[in-house]
């Protein structure tokens, strides 16, 4: 007889669940503390920065109490941070990974931090027992998950202001000085812009009458070399004796030429418009014809623009053709202070400044009166006497970009937690009460491997284990 097979049951093994791990591991930098830390950090480094520009200036400036409250704020940033955020945040995921464990709701404690709170409470409704007139009683304090960052921010902001503005406000020259300065600086805008015309008019004298005595026998290929070689002329064209033009390169003028001067020179064509109309003319060796061009008052503007002033030019009628500042043409100079400076000059005081308002102010004819460049222009230079001794004091300057870069980090590190501990610790609170009401909702995505990546994995391993006793 042969034995079949053994009908003996084999032992049954039990498999139990993978025990839950949460994360992050020991070690990792990137949890619910890592904005909290970078902030700190900022505030901690620029305080140390402050403290030695202080020192490496001689102690002028900044005052000592600057990085003294900034180290305040960080220590109580710390305080605030760790005890309204990090450290419940982490006993909650501590809690949540015990509860995933061991399949006890009751192992997540109520808190004082809303958003946690809540989640524990629609887990209570878990519980096989059922959930305590106790265990379901509202708190009476409760502090939201935001309030920490929150906090922390104002104190930061009511530091950079009021440093900030002590820096700026503080900054003092002798108003003689920033006169004088302005003065300097006027003479050097006037001179530039005078010599930036006379530069363009020579040019289209050279092309207009060549050096050689020859005459232009290709008015095209002239207009095209003369806009390209100058870059402050945006317009180049070839007219006849009635302003006519024959042959343009760049854009056609926009308004009608007059009657040409029979010598060289630079002329304002309107006082009124969008933009300045600037043009040089030369005759041509033809007698017939007379090369052209306008300037670019883009480029004029450029001419005069420097870091530390405000610069302007105004015509005859006080209105302004240039702005360093950026300007409406023909805005007229509406400063009475500044309009008696150009009113007092003249062929034979051709320069003026005084100190106006807090401020040092210069004037100063373009050109000489009756130079082919002479366009009756005022360059009015103005100079604030704490912008002039900020320019002037690198203790400052480097005290600002140090309070800016330390601000800038230290905000952007709060909102980054508040983005990526307070809005995710939100959405599993709303998330956990729904799956208390009975919706039929989707596990929650951990999003993060960090604490709160263990509290959503850990509600999601626990849900689906009571859901699953609840069916049996």
């Amino acid at each position: 007889m042969i034995a079949g097979p053994s009908t003996m049951p084999l032992p049954m093994r039990v498999i139990s669940a993978p025990p839950f791990t949460p994360f992050p591991q020991p070690g990792f930098l990137g949890g619910v503390s890592g904005g909290p830390l970078v902030a700190l950090f900022a505030m901690q480094a620029g305080a140390a920065a402050l403290s030695a520009i202080a020192v490496a200036g001689g102690g002028r400036w900044p005052d000592l109490r600057i990085p003294g409250v900034l180290v305040l704020i960080a220590a109580l940033g710390h305080v605030l941070l760790w005890g309204g955020l990090v450290v419940p945040v982490r006993r909650f995921a501590a809690a949540t990974a015990r509860m995933a464990a061991h399949a006890r709701v009751d192992l997540v404690p109520r808190g004082r931090i809303a958003e946690l709170d809540r989640v524990a409470l629609g887990l209570y409704r878990f519980h096989p027992g059922g959930v305590s007139r106790r265990s379901s009683r509202p708190r009476r304090l409760v502090v939201r998950l935001a309030a920490a960052p929150v906090l922390v921010a104002l104190l930061v902001l009511g530091w950079v202001v009021p440093s900030a503005v002590a820096t700026v406000g503080g900054a003092a020259l002798p108003v003689e000085e920033v006169v004088r300065a302005a003065g300097v600086r006027a003479d050097e805008r006037a001179a530039e812009l005078d010599a930036a015309l006379g530069r363009g008019l020579t040019a289209l004298e050279r092309a207009a009458d060549p050096p050689t005595g020859g005459v232009v026998a290709d008015p095209a290929t002239t207009v095209n070399g003369v806009l390209a070689a100058e870059r402050l002329f945006r317009s180049v064209a070839v007219v006849d004796r009635a302003g006519r033009p024959i042959v343009t390169a760049g854009p056609a003028f926009d308004e009608p030429l007059a009657i040409l001067p029979a010598v060289p020179r630079v002329v304002q064509a309107n006082t009124s418009g969008s933009e300045p109309l600037v043009r040089a003319s030369a005759p041509m060796g033809d007698g017939a014809t007379a090369l052209v061009a306008e300037f670019d008052p883009r480029a004029l503007n450029d001419v005069i623009r420097a870091a530390g002033g405000n610069t302007r030019v105004v015509d005859p009628q006080r209105a302004t053709v240039l702005d360093s500042g950026g300007y409406t043409a023909f805005e007229p100079l509406d400063d009475p202070a500044l309009g008696e400076l150009v009113a007092s000059l003249s062929p034979q005081a051709p320069r003026a400044e005084r100190p106006v308002d807090g401020r040092g102010a210069a004037t100063r004819l373009v050109s000489a009166p009756g130079a082919p460049t002479d366009l009756g222009w005022v360059l009015v230079e103005e100079r604030g006497v704490a912008v002039a001794a900020l320019a002037d004091d690198g203790s400052r300057r480097a005290t600002l970009v140090v309070i800016a870069v330390t601000a800038s980090l230290a905000l952007g590190a709060l909102a980054w937690t508040t983005v990526t501990v307070v809005l995710p610790a939100r959405r599993l609170a709303r998330h956990v009460e729904r799956l208390a009401a009975g919706d039929e909702v989707p596990p929650l995505a951990p999003q993060r491997l960090d604490e709160l990546g263990t509290a959503v994995a850990a509600t999601n391993q626990f849900v689906v284990v009571r859901s699953g006793e609840a069916g049996r």
